[in-house]
């Protein structure tokens, strides 16, 4: 038989190959001479290992089911497809398996092992089709259009008969033996777009990682049915399906080393894997599965990215270089530099050999992780590669600043001179903020990389504010750490004195207070230690909101009030808002109310004076908070709604949340209900969008309140219940429970 690449799926069957005897299951007609021998059993052994695919499995029984009629959308040919190792062949099969008896007339199999060196010609196949239907060999025609016909004919004759053709790489290798009949059926699998043929198209993906664990555990106790590994270490396992992208050949391929490693445990193999070098390599196995392929993944990978053209190959190893797995089209224009025709002709030439995988709506496209490990151990195999990859991320990196720094105005006003208007609008800059946020976070994350520090750490820089705002605080954390290890090594220290003060801020909203404030100490120093008064400012004024979370109100308010002093000198005017805002908050902790006022005036008439909306909002919904403890609450309910206008004007809908809270808590307290009951409603509405489901139970349980408050009995039980709904999709299990009770009572 050779020896064939083979499609190295979790199943394959190397013996059913056109070399030799297709098997298959046959009705014995009257054209065929009784002492003439035809096919026996048909398919090979199903999977050993099978997990998932449950709704691929629905689909393909239904495809497959020979007694639907053309009239009713009868399918002749289905095409399974998806990326090597991803298991097509174990899909095709199971679902064989289960509707051969539906295929009175027979089911045959063969290997079309497209993707070896010696693909099976179909003329061959043919002649294997017509021996295993029991024609002899004086009977074959030499000519293969005249086989073709014999073939056609002779299927013509039998009940409904399943024919599988694995690994198939192009449709010439079909067409020819397509039945003429459609109450036959013809299932295929494939690594490419069969785009000529008129099929079915099933394409897989991974498996989930729910799926991925039952996989590898399958397969363990298929060798051992006293290996408890998987559930005596759940956390490591998930990590090693993580590591192996939750790729079915992968997983296999994990276990059966987990097997030859038997008295060690899965977080051994997880902590191999995560250090490999090349993680690709290391996925291979001594040995073969049950049906004799090879356990490695590389070579499954190679086979592909061997039939690529070199601009496909290019464009291939560029995106493997992306900071995320998942990339825009803008993304892929900045790494490949080419127009934007050859581009989408390259990106649907990786789609039709399932390297990428496109979004829903196709303006996205993702590229599963161990491809993007092996495209990264080509582009390190030579310095010409190298350089390949080092221009397209500096290209990106670029593109991507540009990008940013215009959509930070939009959002924010100028940071960067001379920023493009890039954004027609704010809701344009916003969108594409939330849809490239982690493409951005882990490129600026290249600071870390001396070769692309410095546009890196200016990409840190400009979505610092964008962070802020959308309480992306642990990815601000991370963002600033690599900029601060950058301007160490670097040498650095107004970088250093920057990233400290930034990663202070975002532990400081993650309430690591005590980490904050040593990042801000150390800030404060440099600051000093450079003579850089703005520094010196920003310092004070960011261990005064440490000292106001720890309850020290009068120091707090003595370092915001000594920062406003300095940001004022330096004529630093939206700081000074800053510290004037900061300032009123511990004025208001010591009841000053009359100074918090004002400072927190001065704040809301600065910032609307520099038009900044957002921080406007916050100086609105501070003032709300201080009116109220001063009893002033009419001022209070006005200052917390024009902080909701703001805050949803400029699309953050968590100080929306937190602003219409604050109304219907005041107004309830007010006995106002029908008002209260709005603003209570539309918090409602903005938790529910953000999809902060405690912060949506903790709302229903006032509006629960306050319906009780008016008597309203069947609106407040109602109210409850939605609230355990809510606490229940939190996980909060005590507060779902204390809330169905409430709703009995």
């Amino acid at each position: 038989m050779g020896n064939p690449v083979e499609s190295q799926d979790h199943v394959d069957f190397r013996g059913s190959t056109f070399h030799e005897r297709v098997t298959g299951k046959v009705e014995h007609h009257h054209h065929i001479p009784a002492s003439t021998p035809t096919a026996t059993s048909a398919l090979p052994a199903p999977p050993a290992t099978f997990t998932g695919r449950d709704e691929y499995v629905e689909d393909l029984l239904k495809a497959l089911d020979p007694t639907t009629s053309d009239s009713h959308g009868a399918v002749l040919i289905c095409a399974v497809g998806g990326l090597g190792g991803v298991g097509k062949t174990a899909l095709a099969l199971h679902a064989a398996h289960a509707v051969r008896a539906r295929f009175p007339g027979g089911t045959l199999f063969v290997n079309m092992r497209g993707y070896d060196d010696a693909p099976a010609a179909p003329e061959e196949v043919a002649l294997s089709f017509l021996r295993a239907f029991g024609v002899r060999d004086e009977h074959l025609p030499a000519v293969s259009e005249e086989r073709y016909a014999l073939y056609r004919s002779v299927l013509d004759t039998h009940e409904s008969v399943l024919i599988v053709l694995d690994n198939v790489s192009t449709a010439a290798q079909v067409t020819p033996l397509l039945p003429g009949s459609t109450r036959h059926r013809v299932l295929v699998t494939t690594r490419d777009s069969l785009d000529s043929l008129t099929a079915r198209s099933i394409q897989l993906g991974a498996l989930s990682p729910d799926e991925a664990v039952g996989l590898v555990e399958q397969s363990l106790r298929a060798r051992n049915p006293s290996d408890s590994r998987v559930r005596d270490e759940p956390d490591s396992v998930r990590r090693l399906v993580a590591l192996c992208g939750c790729l079915p050949l992968a997983l296999l391929i994990a276990a059966a080393l987990l097997h030859r490693r038997r008295p060690r445990p899965i977080s051994m193999l997880a902590d191999e894997l995560q250090a490999a070098a090349d993680r690709v390599r290391m996925l291979a196995a001594p040995g073969q599965d049950q049906y004799g392929t090879q356990l490695a993944l590389r070579p499954v990978f190679e086979v592909t990215y061997q039939r690529l053209g070199p601009e496909q190959g290019r464009l291939f190893r560029l995106l493997a270089q992306t900071p995320t797995s998942d990339f825009g089209f803008e993304t892929a224009l900045a790494m490949s530099n080419v127009p934007s025709e050859e581009l989408l002709q390259g990106l649907d030439d990786l789609v039709a050999a399932s390297l990428i995988t496109p979004s829903p709506d196709g303006d996205r496209w993702d590229m599963h992780d161990l491809l993007r490990a092996y495209a990264s151990s080509i582009s390190t195999s030579e310095q010409s590669l190298v350089e390949e990859a080092t221009e397209g991320r500096t290209r990106l990196l670029r593109r991507l600043f540009l990008l940013a720094a215009s959509a930070d105005r939009q959002l924010h006003g100028q940071l960067v001179e001379n920023t493009p208007d890039l954004f027609a609008n704010r809701e344009a800059a916003l969108t594409w903020l939330d849809a490239e946020h982690a493409s951005l976070v882990h490129a600026a994350l290249w600071a870390e990389q001396a070769e692309h520090s410095r546009i890196a750490t200016a990409l840190g820089v400009c979505i610092d504010r964008y962070l802020h705002v959308q309480r992306h605080f642990t990815d601000g954390a991370l963002v600033f750490d690599a900029l601060l290890a950058a301007a160490r090594r670097d040498r650095d220290q107004v970088l250093e004195m920057f990233a400290l003060s930034a990663s202070g801020n975002h532990r400081h909203e993650l309430r690591q207070y005590r980490e904050a404030a040593i990042a801000h100490t150390k800030a404060l120093r440099l600051a000093y230690s450079l003579e850089d008064l703005s520094g010196q400012a920003t310092g004070w004024s960011n261990l005064g909101r440490c000292m106001h979370r720890w309850g020290q109100f009068s120091i707090a308010a003595q370092m915001h009030s000594h920062a406003r002093k300095l940001f004022s000198r330096l004529g630093d005017h939206h700081r000074e808002a800053m510290a004037w805002n900061n300032l009123g908050m511990p004025l208001t902790e010591l009841h000053r109310f009359e100074e918090a006022g004002r400072a927190l005036g001065s704040a809301q008439q600065a910032y609307a004076r520099l038009g900044d909306r957002q921080r406007e909002a916050t100086a609105w919904l501070n003032l709300g908070a201080t009116l109220k403890e001063g009893l002033d609450f009419d001022a209070a309910a006005n200052a917390y709604m024009n902080a909701a206008e703001l805050f949803a004007e400029q699309g953050d809908r968590h100080g929306e949340a937190t602003a219409w809270s604050q109304v219907g808590s005041l107004l309830t307290d007010l006995q106002e209900f029908e008002l209260a009951a709005e603003g209570l409603l539309r918090c409602e509405t903005a938790y529910e969008a953000l999809g902060e489901w405690f912060d949506v139970g903790r709302v229903r349980w006032n509006i629960a309140l306050l319906h009780e408050q008016q008597g309203k009995r069947l609106e407040a039980r109602a109210a409850w219940i939605a609230s355990a709904e809510a606490y229940e999709r939190a996980q909060a299990s005590e507060e779902a429970a204390k809330a169905r009770r409430n709703a009995q009572l």
